[in-house]
């Protein structure tokens, strides 16, 4: 809960300096996403539907692995589900989506971590380097054992999984499946991720980019 003192913060914020502890206290304004890079706050718009279906398809994807082999996730969600903090890298994320595995022993805090994190990288230069490159480096200082990276414009998926202290790549574009290794049976072939969002209208939406 925040405190009284808390900074209160909104989109005219993007780019303010922040701590982890002044983000962590933070009262957000409503509407918007809210992540810490480097000690810089990133404000973003609430996706748009088209990238919304994208998130909907994996997180039922996620639900059909579930009812075939039960007993491997503990939970998955989205963003608003789950914060990644990292205060050695001034850094709090919010993955679109995260998946925990049964058996992950809780963290000091009292939260099971997740061992798989996606995003669908929004439209624009800074939202590309923000997936492709700064979380990469967060997510495998985090521990995460794999990383999804769902890219609607390149059409294709980067799948990134650990490999001691770096990520090995595979990538998939559109007839390929794209699977997971630490989850056998969790696969999706990556033109069926575009199928819903295709041909929506997503203007006046919101697409996830910077405020």
């Amino acid at each position: 809960m925040a405190t009284v003192n808390a900074i209160r913060i909104g989109p005219a914020d993007h780019g303010r300096r922040m701590s982890v502890e002044e983000f962590r206290e933070a009262e957000e304004e409503g509407g918007y996403g809210y992540e810490l890079a480097r000690g810089v706050l990133e404000v973003t718009c609430v996706p748009g539907e088209p990238r919304g279906l994208i998130v909907w398809s994996l997180l039922r994807l996620i639900s059909a692995f579930d009812t075939k082999h039960p007993g491997r996730v503990f939970r998955a969600g989205g963003a608003s589900e789950f914060r990644l903090w990292l205060p050695a890298m001034i850094s709090g994320r919010n993955p679109d989506i995260a998946i925990v595995l049964h058996n992950t022993p809780k963290d000091p805090r009292g939260w099971r971590p997740p061992a798989l994190v996606m995003e669908v990288v929004s439209e624009g230069s800074e939202a590309h380097e923000r997936d492709y490159v700064t979380k990469r480096e967060e997510y495998l200082a985090f521990g995460i054992r794999e990383y999804w990276i769902i890219d609607p414009e390149a059409r294709c998926v980067t799948v990134l999984v650990r490999d001691g202290d770096a990520w090995v790549e595979h990538r998939f574009r559109e007839e390929q499946k794209a699977s997971s290794s630490i989850l056998p049976g969790l696969a999706i072939k990556v033109s069926e991720l575009w199928v819903e969002a295709e041909g929506e209208d997503d203007e006046g939406s919101g697409d996830g980019g910077q405020v």
